[in-house]
């Protein structure tokens, strides 16, 4: 898998050397070591432009950054930063480490560096939650008010219940009780007929730095907004997709927490192609949303007298 991971970012690298506008890889100070980045920068003037930071989700990497949201930002006037976090592609694959709760530890580092760099508006940087990252980067602003905006693709209020959502009610009880071996072993057994919760699980101990699918549950409870995010000041944008099936009705729960910040909650449809999760199929409507309302968000107080 490492062989593999790695081809795919020189691949990624040889391909963005050839975009009409700048890439360039970085490396972002952090706790003795670097995060993996990219700067993907409208043009190479070096002028200082509304930045949007990208943070990835469970089993993003920084790669797909750019069609996630980078061609697009780019063509709206944006720069984008992107990285790999703990728990997230070359990070967690070639650094081994691990998913943390507290992603004001990682987000804080990230905006330090973007301040370093000129073609960076430190009075612009808007913080885009994909996927997990939706969750993330509301505990980051709790405590990191540098931001002028978040964007949440989608939102995302308890990570423990979304791993639960679809589970019978005597399995949740078995989790909170704290017997394992009972967690184990139904998971296990399930495993063995669902190829997609086989995955999850699988992917979810390896990232989270979790010894058994009993230890992952517990390990997810620690990843929910309670008590945070009411600390969230910066405006935010909480995109829902109407037939999402990892985190249907939180968005809603998310909108309800932050009560000192300025929300806008968007539920996007089937009917225009993106009622699936991060919007998967309209991508383009799901875009326009954002940067439609980030520009609103971004844009001056009051223009110029003539």
């Amino acid at each position: 898998m490492r062989l593999l991971s790695a081809r795919s970012r020189e691949t990624f690298a040889q391909a963005a050397s050839l975009l009409d506008s700048p890439a360039v890889p970085v490396s972002i100070p952090y706790e003795g070591t670097t995060l993996p980045g990219y700067i993907f920068a409208v043009d190479d003037s070096g002028v200082a432009r509304p930045t949007v930071i990208y943070n990835n989700g469970y089993d993003s990497t920084l790669e797909e950054a750019y069609f996630a949201v980078g061609a697009a930002a780019l063509s709206r006037g944006y720069n984008v930063l992107a990285f790999d976090g703990p728990g997230q592609g070359a990070t967690l694959r070639e650094q081994s480490l691990v998913f943390r709760p507290d992603w004001e530890k990682v987000i804080s580092p990230v905006i330090d560096f973007a301040l370093t760099r000129p073609e960076i508006d430190p009075e612009a940087i808007a913080l885009f939650g994909y996927s997990l990252g939706g969750l993330l980067v509301v505990r980051a602003a709790a405590y990191e008010h540098r931001v002028a905006a978040l964007i949440l693709d989608d939102g995302l209020y308890d990570l423990y219940a979304a791993f639960t959502a679809a589970s019978p009610s005597f399995f949740v009880r078995w989790v909170d009780q704290g017997r394992q071996g009972r967690v184990n072993w139904l998971t296990a057994v399930n495993a063995r007929f669902d190829l997609g919760a086989r995955w999850g699980l699988q992917n979810g101990r390896w990232a989270m730095g979790a010894r058994t699918d009993a230890d992952l549950f517990g390990k997810t409870k620690d990843y929910c907004l309670a008590g945070v995010a009411p600390r969230v000041t910066a405006p935010t944008l909480i995109l829902d997709a109407e037939h999402d099936h990892f985190g249907k009705g939180q968005p809603q729960l998310v909108e309800r927490a932050l009560t000192q910040a300025p929300t806008t909650l968007v539920t996007l449809t089937a009917a225009e192609g993106a009622g699936e999760h991060c919007h998967m199929g309209a991508l383009t409507r799901a875009h326009q949303v954002m940067f439609d309302w980030l520009d609103d968000v971004l844009a001056p107080a009051s223009e110029p007298e003539v």
